[in-house]
């Protein structure tokens, strides 16, 4: 592959992620939503349906990962880095590049937070059914 249809290609990629991005902060809002009102069906449909944009993201990012080096020369046990083939390339590509590069970064740090957002609700209501449960079974215990 010419580097000019790798750089096109990576850019691709790149913007696919920003899509798959933008779809999965939707499904996080949608997830917390659910939690918040206890729509454990709701919550299942989205599990699925987050997973399944997660892994084809990891896909997207392994291929990005295995155009990087071969972009850098770089063995395919080293850990390729965008800012390395950014130093390499003229500035209005890299900046072209850059760009693209730093709003997904953005798009995935929040995707992170909404996350976490979501993970601790929801550990926080199974704690608090665990406690409830517990509450109600000393309750009607023999004595």
């Amino acid at each position: 592959m010419k580097v000019t249809e790798a750089l096109s290609h990576l850019l691709r990629d790149m913007h696919a992620d920003r899509s798959g991005y933008a779809r999965l902060r939707e499904l996080l809002e949608q997830q917390f939503e659910a939690a918040l009102r206890h729509q454990a069906e709701r919550l299942s449909a989205l599990a699925e349906d987050i997973v399944q944009l997660v892994d084809e993201l990891n896909a997207r990012g392994l291929q990005r990962g295995a155009l990087l080096r071969q972009l850098l020369g770089q063995r395919p046990q080293a850990e390729p880095s965008m800012a390395a083939l950014l130093q390499r390339l003229p500035s209005a590509v890299a900046q072209t590049l850059s760009i693209a590069w730093q709003s997904l970064e953005q798009q995935v740090r929040e995707c992170k937070d909404l996350n976490q957002r979501n993970c601790h609700l929801i550990t926080e209501q199974h704690a608090l059914m665990q406690r409830v449960m517990g509450v109600e079974e000393a309750l009607y215990a023999e004595r």
